[in-house]
C-alpha cells in the first residue's frame, strides 16, 4: 500500500477542505507534518482510523464537524464532514472516502443526518469502478485489528513492550506473516469435526454413541484446562514484569542504591551457580550413562574370573596342545616322532586321546579375552566411584555458595524491609509476595501441563476405540469417517502451524533485535518470548539471562522496532521470487506521531537515522521541540514532502471565534 493524497474537509478543527499530498518518492520517502501540542497531529492520525474504521480514539469523538463550519450556516443548513484516501494497492489506485452529513441546530450544535463510505478503484482498462463492500475492502488492506501498528502514537506506543501489550503483539505476528490462515483452517477443522461426531452420535449405536460422548467430554476438559494454563502462563509473566518494576523502583530510591546493587550482583552470582550445579549434573548424568552398570555387575564379572581361575587351576585353559593339531596329525596318519598312525593301533588311539585333552583355539582366545577384560572392569569401577565422588564433592561445594548467596539475598531483602523509608519497605513486601506467586504460577503450570497430556492420552485411546466400533449404520459410517478425516486434518494443520509460528517468530526475534541494538546504546537485547512479550533482556554468565528494568524510551524502542521488523518482514516476502504458500507479504506504510517523544538526544538521532528504512513509506509528525537538530539533519535530506499545522487559536487572534488548522505545504526555510 502507497499513500498518495489525503483530504479532509470540515473534520474536527481541519475547517474546509484541506489535504496533504505524500511523498512517493523511494529516495526520499518520509513525509514531515510539523505541528505544536494540540494544533492537530493527533487529529490526523484519527482522520486515517476513522476513514478506515469509523473510529476515533479523542475526546468528545462525537463531535466529529468543524465548529467554524457550523457557525458559517444557517439553522436547517447541512454540513458535510468528510475524509479521503488516494492510495495504491496491489497495482491497483483506490480512493476512499467516508462522509457524514450533520444539520445545524442552535448555536454550534448539529446532529448527524447521513453517513456513508465509498471505495472506487481504476481497473486494467482504465474504467472508474466502486467496491460494492467498501468496509470489508479496507479492513482487508489494513486491519482494524492492527490499527496500533500502522497509526501508532509514539507517546503510547511503548505499552506494546508493557505488561498487557503480549495480545497486541501475538495478533500482530499472525496477522500480518499469514498464520490467521492456518489458525482459521484449525479452528473450521475443528467445527467439522463436532458436526460429524454429532451426527455419528445421533445416528450410531450405542456403543459409538457413549464412546464419542466420552470422547467429547474429555476434549472439553482439555479446552477448559488449556485456557486455564493460558490464562496462568499470562499471569507468571505479567507478575515476573511486576517485579521487574518494583525492583527498578527499589533501585532509584537513595536508601537502598548499595543494597540494590549488591542484590543484582548476587543474582547474577547465582544465575552462574546454577549454570554450574547444572553443568555438574549432567557430567554425573553422563558418568551413570556410560558406567553405571558397573556396580551391579561386578559380582557377576568376579564370579566369572573365579570359574576361569579355577579352569586354569586344572589346565583347561589355557591348553598346550590345540585341537586342530591333534585332527592334523590324526589326518596326516603319522605323529610328529614319525611313528605311523594307523587307525585301530595303540599309537592311533593315544593321539586321539589327546584330543580330547587339548584346548579349542576359540575358547582360549575368547577367555583369555574375557580375562583381560574382567581386570579392566575393576579399574573402570575405581574411575567411576572416583569421578563421581569428585563431581559429587563439587557440587556440594557450589550449593554451599549457592546457600550462601541466597542467605546473603535473604539477609539484603530483610535489611530493604526494615529501612526507615516505608516506600522501601512495601515495594520489598510487595516484591516478596510476587515472588511467591511466581512459584504458585509454576507449579500450576507443571500440574496442568501433566494432566492435559494424560488426558490427551485418554482420548487418543478413545479415538482408537470409536475406530474399531462396530456399525451397522451407513449414515453413522460415513460421519465417523468424516470425523476421523477431518480431525487427522486439523491434527496435521496444527503440526504445520506450530512449525511456522516457530519460525516466524525466530525471523521476527532476528530482526526486532537487529533493529534494536542498531538504536540502543547498552548491551541489551530484545526478544519475544514464547507467551507473545516484548522484553529487553541481558545476559547474566555464560547460560542465562533476566530481564531488565525498562525506561520508557528503552520500550519505545523495542516497540518501535517490532512495527518495522514487521512491515520490513512483510516487504521482503511480498518482493520476494519464492511462491508464497500462506503469506505472499504486503507494502505497508509507517504513520507515526510523535515518535521521538520520549527518547533522548542519542536515541533521537540514531531512530530518525533509521526511520527511512524500516518501511518503504513514513509520515512523521512532530513538534518544533521534537525536530531537533540531531533529528533534523538525519532527516531534512529524506523528506521529499514538509507540512506545517498552522493553528488559529480564539484565545490568542482577534476576530477568530472558533478554533481551526490549516494544513501549510512547507516549500522551504526552518519550521
Amino acid at each position: 500500500m502507497e499513500l498518495i493524497t489525503l483530504k479532509l474537509q470540515n473534520f474536527r478543527q481541519f475547517y474546509g477542505e484541506q489535504s496533504i499530498h505524500f511523498s512517493t518518492d523511494q529516495d526520499q520517502n518520509v513525509t514531515v507534518i510539523h505541528g505544536s501540542n494540540g494544533s492537530g497531529k493527533t487529529t490526523l492520525l484519527n482522520a486515517f482510523t476513522w476513514l478506515f474504521y469509523d473510529n476515533i480514539s479523542l475526546p468528545k469523538p462525537g463531535k466529529l464537524v468543524s465548529e467554524r463550519a457550523v457557525a458559517e450556516v444557517n439553522s436547517g443548513d447541512s454540513v458535510r464532514v468528510s475524509v479521503s484516501l488516494v492510495f495504491e494497492h496491489e497495482g491497483t489506485e483506490y480512493e476512499a472516502t467516508r462522509i457524514k452529513k450533520f444539520g445545524k441546530r442552535e448555536g454550534i450544535s448539529a446532529v448527524e443526518q447521513s453517513s456513508e463510505i465509498r471505495l472506487e478503484f481504476t481497473d486494467e482498462h482504465g474504467n472508474l469502478k466502486t467496491r460494492s463492500n467498501p468496509g470489508t475492502m479496507l479492513n482487508q488492506i489494513m486491519p482494524e485489528r492492527l490499527k496500533e501498528i500502522f497509526f501508532f502514537d509514539g507517546e503510547t506506543i511503548d505499552e506494546l513492550s508493557a505488561i498487557d501489550g503480549q495480545e497486541k503483539i501475538q495478533e500482530a505476528i499472525r496477522n500480518i506473516m499469514g498464520l490467521t490462515i492456518l489458525e482459521r483452517s484449525k479452528r473450521h477443522l475443528g467445527h467439522a469435526v463436532e458436526k460429524y461426531e454429532q451426527i455419528a452420535q445421533e445416528q450410531g449405536s450405542e456403543e459409538l454413541s457413549n464412546l464419542i460422548s466420552e470422547k467429547q467430554e474429555i476434549t472439553q476438559q482439555i479446552t477448559t484446562k488449556e485456557d486455564t494454563l493460558e490464562s496462568h502462563r499470562k499471569s507468571k509473566s505479567e507478575t515476573e514484569d511486576e517485579v521487574s518494576d518494583i525492583e527498578d523502583r527499589l533501585s532509584q530510591l537513595e536508601g537502598s542504591r548499595e543494597l540494590q546493587i549488591e542484590r543484582d550482583n548476587l543474582k547474577e552470582e547465582l544465575a552462574d551457580v546454577n549454570s554450574d550445579i547444572e553443568a555438574i549434573n549432567d557430567d554425573i548424568a553422563r558418568e551413570i550413562s556410560e558406567r553405571g552398570f558397573l556396580p551391579f555387575a561386578m559380582p557377576a564379572v568376579e564370579e566369572t574370573g573365579k570359574m576361569l581361575q579355577k579352569k586354569r587351576e586344572k589346565g583347561e585353559i589355557p591348553s598346550d596342545i590345540k585341537t586342530h593339531f591333534v585332527d592334523d596329525l590324526l589326518d596326516l596318519k603319522e605323529c610328529i616322532c614319525g611313528r605311523p598312525l594307523k587307525e585301530g593301533t595303540d599309537p592311533y588311539e593315544e593321539v586321539k586321546g589327546w584330543r580330547e585333552r587339548a584346548g579349542s583355539t576359540e575358547i582360549e582366545e575368547t577367555a583369555m579375552s574375557i580375562v583381560g577384560r574382567l581386570s579392566e572392569l575393576g579399574g573402570d569401577q575405581e574411575k567411576l566411584y572416583s569421578e563421581i565422588e569428585r563431581h559429587l564433592s563439587r557440587r556440594a561445594q557450589k550449593a554451599d555458595k549457592k546457600q550462601e548467596i541466597q542467605e546473603r539475598l535473604d539477609e539484603i531483602s530483610s535489611q530493604l524491609s526494615d529501612e526507615e523509608q516505608e516506600s522501601i519497605s512495601e515495594l520489598e513486601s510487595r516484591r516478596s509476595n510476587l515472588l511467591g506467586k511466581i512459584g504458585e504460577y509454576e507449579e500450576k503450570i507443571r500440574n496442568l501441563d501433566s494432566e492435559i497430556e494424560e488426558l490427551k492420552d485418554k482420548r487418543e485411546t478413545l479415538e482408537d476405540e470409536i475406530a474399531e466400533a462396530k456399525e451397522e449404520n451407513e449414515k453413522a459410517q460415513l460421519a465417523r469417517k468424516r470425523a476421523q478425516t477431518a480431525a487427522y486434518l486439523q491434527s496435521q494443520i496444527s503440526t504445520l502451524f506450530q512449525q511456522y509460528q516457530d519460525e516466524v517468530r525466530q525471523n521476527v526475534n532476528e530482526r526486532v533485535n537487529e533493529i534494536f541494538q542498531d538504536i540502543i546504546a547498552k548491551n541489551y537485547y530484545a526478544k519475544i518470548s514464547d507467551n507473545y512479550t516484548l522484553q529487553i533482556l541481558k545476559d547474566v554468565g555464560e547460560t542465562s539471562e533476566i530481564p531488565v528494568a525498562q525506561s520508557q524510551g528503552e520500550r519505545q524502542v523495542a516497540s518501535l522496532s517490532f512495527i518495522a521488523t514487521l512491515i520490513s518482514l512483510a516487504r521482503e516476502r511480498y518482493e520476494s521470487d519464492e511462491d508464497a504458500t500462506y503469506f505472499k507479504g504486503g507494502i505497508y506504510p509507517m504513520i507515526m506521531d510523535s515518535p521521538f517523544g520520549s527518547l533522548d538526544p542519542t536515541y533521537q538521532e540514531r531512530v530518525s537515522r533509521m526511520l527511512p528504512e524500516m518501511a518503504q513509506q513514513v509520515v512523521v509528525m512532530v513538534t518544533q521541540s521534537q525536530w531537533s537538530e540531531a533529528v533534523a539533519n538525519e532527516m531534512e535530506h529524506v523528506a521529499g514532502e514538509r507540512y506545517y499545522l498552522d493553528y488559529h487559536d480564539p484565545g490568542e487572534e482577534s476576530g477568530t471565534n472558533y478554533e481551526y488548522t490549516d494544513l501549510v505545504r512547507k516549500t522551504g526555510g526552518d519550521y
